[in-house]
């Protein structure tokens, strides 16, 4: 059996998120405690108790859920000894999926996400951005439309692939309320997302040249096992590629129909969601039927991987 680690993004967050592992297995807590030492507030304050409004703030929400899935992977591996083929990540996600592939280190990594973070709230004022889910849309109807607002691409994009039924557009406010008025003509769905900036939009662009200096200061590792990349969906075995990929991805498009699509048509059968939420488990079985996909939320799952 080939067995591929999907690491969830921002959106899975909850209050509360780790304390039931580290009740079970209290070895977790110190994934919490060096997360703590690594930032200067206290990251486990913030998962354990909230309140929501701070949970929420994307420099604390890409740490915070980078943490309970790097706990969550170190339960796999001590308690069920799992092997796995690839890693991939959704967003954010993705770092977490570096980390337990051996190419970030854990502390490191919850650094640069959280600047990631911060980077990404300062490119766009609260309020001038915007991100929207299109639902049961064709992509290339989607993508016209898109063309049509802003052809030159500089303002608005479609941010994530997530599955054929559902595609995530992001960027300027009035370019989105733009386009969710001409998909209403269209009488196609576009749900607004409750987000505090245009993530994975031409608007992110600027955030690009600080971010990869910080991400060129990182300690890279070789990859213990492949990882598939959100802004191509290739898969990838040469950590010599992960600084451009990740500067790459902060304005780029995740790729994650392909990514799944990928993984099932290298062999991989079982995948496992690694993190809190069940987002990415949902997003599975929409998009390959040829493999299970079990999400890590709870204590009782564990059983069955």
């Amino acid at each position: 059996m080939s067995t591929a680690l999907l690491f969830p993004g921002q959106g899975s967050q909850y209050i509360g998120m780790g304390t039931k592992w580290i009740q079970k297995y209290p070895y977790t807590r110190d994934f919490f405690t060096r997360a703590d030492s690594a930032l200067d507030f206290s990251l486990s304050k913030i998962c354990f108790e909230g309140p929501d409004t701070e949970l929420v703030k994307t420099e604390y929400t890409q740490p915070a859920i980078l943490t309970t899935s790097i706990a969550m992977f170190e339960v796999l591996k001590r308690e069920k000894n799992i092997n796995f083929s690839y890693v991939a990540g959704h967003s954010l996600g993705e770092y977490s999926a570096l980390v337990a592939a051996g190419a970030l280190n854990f502390e490191e990594a919850v650094r640069i996400v959280n600047l990631r973070g911060k980077l990404m709230q300062k490119a766009v004022p609260v309020g001038k951005g915007k991100m929207a889910a299109v639902v049961r849309c064709d992509e290339n109807v989607l993508i016209g439309e898109i063309k049509k607002i802003d052809p030159a691409g500089t303002v608005l994009s479609a941010a994530n692939y997530n599955s054929d039924e559902q595609i995530v557009v992001s960027g300027g406010a009035e370019a989105i309320d733009a386009l969710c008025a001409n998909l209403k003509e269209l009488k196609i769905k576009a749900i607004p997302l409750n987000v505090s900036a245009p993530f994975h939009s031409p608007l992110m662009k600027t955030i690009i040249p600080e971010f990869t200096n910080a991400l060129n200061k990182l300690k890279i590792s070789k990859l213990n096992v492949p990882y598939v990349a959100n802004i191509d969906a290739n898969i990838h075995s040469d950590s010599s590629v992960i600084v451009n990929n990740l500067a790459r991805q902060i304005p780029g498009s995740v790729m994650w129909k392909q990514t799944i699509t990928k993984l099932a048509s290298s062999g991989v059968n079982r995948a496992v969601e690694v993190g809190p939420g069940k987002v990415l488990g949902g997003l599975c079985g929409k998009i390959a039927g040829s493999f299970e996909c079990i999400s890590m939320d709870t204590l009782e799952t564990l059983d069955s991987i």
